[in-house]
């Protein structure tokens, strides 16, 4: 199946790949992600692709979205983590009031947006928003960010109707304490340490209610924000697997045509088991991208129609990206053993 997608930035997302490898070492070493390659991201536009274009941004189909993240992570998966991450979270502004997204894009759309979504902060209600306190981790780019995001839970204990009220709370990066301790091999310049905020205060308009339903805001009118929240999650959570996967391949590929073995006469290539192994990595990686892919594609054709989600259509992008997951697993499995 043939997937459409915007190839001038599948295309950047290629030219910049010399940079990105050139500061590989530079992020595992610094446990951040290079100068030099968060300026190619801003400046082609990549950490733009899901702002809507009222605001500055591209608002880009998310096939082309998963293809540039996959691409990025072939070359560097911290650099396609930094790049995943963030869209997520400006997706999430589709659920800001206006003035809130208004305010967050005011100076322009080139913005790195951090969040965390598993544990959340404490936030006490006070006139016209939350005093917002506590301590989250895995907050992935939190030193290079302009904003950060996280959910909190509202006035401690109280509940309403039984169930604790979560938001969604955006601050500047300026108003939190950065604590070390990040150390993931691999993922080192991804920067995902924890933060700390103490009393800091965060209108109603920056929040929005952790709840199903919503109404997006008025700039996000477009096909791209009537995609389920599974849908986004989708397209870009397996994304950075699927390159790392594919890079690990083209590694081993590599290496057969030159290594023998110890204790051996012939190359790696010549035999049998490497070839079944590898035969194996690839038919289980792209067999996993492909039903991706295809899912991916019938939703983003019933975004583009106008048409909703079912539950069943849900879970199948839910299943597909999980499985995509699992196939890049396997296939760094198999390319390991050969």
């Amino acid at each position: 199946m043939h997937w459409e997608a915007d190839t001038s930035l599948i295309d950047a997302a290629r030219a910049i790949a010399p940079i990105i490898q050139k500061h590989n070492e530079e992020a595992e070493r610094e446990r951040r992600l290079s100068r030099p390659v968060l300026t190619a991201l801003r400046e082609t536009g990549l950490l733009r692709m899901f702002t809507p274009r009222s605001l500055g941004g591209l608002e880009t189909d998310p096939i082309t979205r998963a293809l540039v993240v996959e691409e990025i992570s072939r070359h560097d998966s911290a650099a396609g983590w930094t790049l995943e991450n963030p869209l997520d979270w400006a997706f999430f502004c589709a659920r800001l009031p206006d003035e809130g997204a208004e305010e967050i894009y005011s100076r322009g759309a080139d913005i790195l947006i951090a969040a965390q979504f598993g544990r959340p902060l404490n936030a006490t209600s006070t006139e016209g928003g939350y005093r917002i306190s506590g301590r989250a981790p895995f907050v992935s780019n939190c030193y290079d960010a302009d904003w950060i995001s996280s959910t909190a839970l509202v006035d401690g204990d109280r509940q309403a109707e039984g169930e604790p009220e979560m938001v969604m709370v955006y601050f500047r990066r300026e108003d939190c304490e950065v604590i070390d301790t990040w150390d993931v091999m691999g993922m080192r310049g991804t920067g995902s340490h924890d933060i700390s905020v103490t009393d800091v205060y965060v209108p109603k308009s920056r929040t929005f209610p952790m709840v199903p339903a919503f109404a997006p805001g008025s700039h996000y009118q477009g096909p791209l924000y009537r995609l389920p929240l599974v849908g986004a999650a989708a397209t870009g959570i397996p994304t950075p697997m699927l390159g790392v996967a594919r890079r690990a391949l083209d590694e081993v590929t590599k290496l057969a045509v030159t290594k023998t073995p110890v204790g051996s006469s012939g190359l790696l290539k010549e035999r049998s088991l490497a070839q079944i192994q590898l035969g194996k990595a690839e038919a289980v990686l792209r067999s996993g991208r492909s039903l991706f892919f295809d899912t991916v594609s019938e939703a983003w054709q019933r975004c583009v129609d106008g048409g909703t989600h079912s539950l069943k259509q849900k879970a199948d992008l839910l299943l597909a990206a999980t499985h995509a997951m699992s196939s890049a697993v396997q296939a760094v499995e198999l390319a390991c053993r050969i």
